[in-house]
């Protein structure tokens, strides 16, 4: 491996934690989230890649 590509990897791993600290804030902060129960949207986030992703894409709800 050479040195881009591990820094490009290292760049899209902090990104990904810094958008699962996002949405676990968020989760938290919120009423009500669509489609799943919060435990089941933490499970999503901390286990699927970009998992946060799909929960600030679709998961949020009207607070």
């Amino acid at each position: 491996m050479n040195g881009a590509f591990i820094i490009i990897l290292l760049m899209v791993l902090v990104i990904n934690l810094a958008l699962i600290a996002w949405a676990i804030t968020d989760i938290m902060q919120r009423k009500s989230v669509k489609y799943l129960p919060k435990p089941g949207w933490i499970v999503l986030i901390a286990f699927v890649l970009f998992g946060s992703i799909i929960y600030l894409a679709a998961g949020r709800g009207k607070d």
